[in-house]
């Protein structure tokens, strides 16, 4: 374990208090911020779905594809950072996501019944707009409602919904884009999101932890300088820009990978979709109620959620460094679902950290602005894939197989900076001084 100055964790592990209880609601708070994750992968799944329809619909080129992959995540961070900057602190949560949702909605049914690539293609920044807040103010809302010994396992289940989003959407929007018609599968999607507004609408509310009431320690904000350049949050963002990477590649070119690089049909790529985040489900609760009961019995927490950040990514990325090696078949399936699956761990793992360290007040913009600047790599690994798939036009089998192993190399650069830069007691001892400093001034 780390030294004495990194024992105990966070107000609660230093006190010795007793876990709040959690009230009745927080569940089905929960339960419909893991459907919004759901909807969230589905619109992002549909667009790789029907990436082989679209391609030979308008002609694109694999170039082509990409970069309208990246405009989508491009415009989710500038999205997710403004939504950080502006609305985080002036309005409540429960608003924002149901504003979100909203334009989830708008942005999915135009596509349904255009024929037009300008439309689709706004509809698509536009959804990107209304995405780019949406996990990290999920899990701000989820921290309102559990305290900090049980955000682990809250934040596990609300990732849960993007097992549930690749494990569902992948054979669902297949049958309707195969039998349907492409279209069909964004105004599935559109009529979720709708669904989902109106339950929310009745049963949101703002929670108990929400700044006010969270943990007795001191409240003063930090310094702009002091928090975003400390080393762990730094390190953060670093290890969120390569999970993101893998997340980006996930959305847009695992199905066309699985179809034209590795030649399945599109129904069997589906399902191969829904098996491979089949291991991801199982894998966040474990991860969760492993890193929880690590803190539990004494862990630090730099080594039960950095060092665990640093092996999710490693293990990932020798996984999906080997998968793209080998042939088609289930070896090559569990490989490629380890490799898409892991580095998941860290998005439990990472939010975790910045709850406990950083000061509630300033919690729910910087988790937003945090993961928003990190899908900066998925923006990377879109186009970047895109232009690798197209340098290698009479061979895509190659041409994938080196942008998937470029995936592989970018998740073990995480995994070295998991490893080098994330300490969280240091980060909370260091930011404890400064707050009594300002305090005492």
């Amino acid at each position: 374990m780390d030294s004495a100055g990194d024992r105990g964790f966070g107000p609660t592990a230093a006190t010795g208090l007793a876990v709040p209880p959690v009230a009745a609601r927080a569940y089905a708070i929960l339960a419909l911020l893991f459907a919004f994750q759901t909807i969230n992968f589905f619109d992002k799944l549909a667009f790789g779905i029907s990436g082989v329809s679209i391609m030979q619909e308008f002609s694109f080129t694999p170039k082509q594809f990409g970069l309208l992959g990246a405009a989508f995540f491009i415009v989710f961070a500038i999205g997710g950072i403004a939504t950080g900057l502006i609305f985080v602190g002036r309005y409540s949560n429960k608003s924002i996501l149901l504003v979100l949702a909203a334009i989830w909605t708008i942005s999915q049914f135009p596509v349904a019944f255009t024929h037009s690539i300008t439309v689709i293609v706004l509809c698509r920044l536009l959804l990107g707009l209304g995405e780019g807040a949406g996990i990290s103010i999920a899990m701000a809302v989820a921290y309102e409602w559990f305290p900090p010994q049980r955000r682990s396992l809250a934040t596990a289940v609300i990732l849960q919904g993007i097992c549930a989003g690749f494990l569902i959407g992948g054979p669902l929007l297949t049958f309707f884009v195969v039998h349907y018609g492409w279209r069909s599968s964004f105004l599935v999607c559109g009529i979720f999101s709708l669904v989902w507004m109106a339950v929310w609408w009745i049963v949101g509310r703002e929670g108990p932890f929400s700044g006010r009431l969270e943990d007795p320690g001191p409240q003063s904000r930090l310094p702009i300088r002091v928090l975003w350049f400390d080393r762990t949050v730094i390190g953060v963002l670093l290890v969120n820009f390569a999970t993101y990477w893998v997340v980006g590649m996930a959305a847009v070119w695992l199905p066309p990978y699985l179809r034209l690089g590795l030649g399945y049909g599109a129904v069997d790529a589906g399902w191969i979709i829904s098996a491979i985040y089949v291991v991801q489900s199982p894998l966040l609760l474990l991860g969760s109620a492993l890193a929880q009961t690590m803190r539990r019995r004494g862990w630090s927490a730099r080594i039960s959620l950095g060092w665990s950040s640093g092996f999710a990514l490693l293990l990932s990325g020798l996984a999906l460094i080997l998968a793209v090696r080998g042939e088609p078949g289930a070896p090559q399936t569990m490989l490629l679902a380890l490799g898409f699956s892991m580095p998941s761990l860290t998005t439990i793992y990472c939010p975790v950290i910045l709850a406990d360290v950083v000061p509630p007040v300033q919690r729910a913009r910087l988790l937003v602005v945090i993961i928003s600047v990190g899908v900066m790599g998925a923006v990377c690994s879109t186009y970047g894939n895109g232009w690798i798939v197209s340098s290698f036009p009479g061979d895509p089998r190659t041409g994938y197989a080196v942008a998937f192993g470029l995936g592989g190399a970018v998740l073990l650069l995480g995994a070295l900076i998991g490893f080098g830069l994330l300490f969280p007691e240091r980060t909370l001892a260091r930011f404890d001084r400064i707050r009594a400093t300002v305090n005492a001034d």
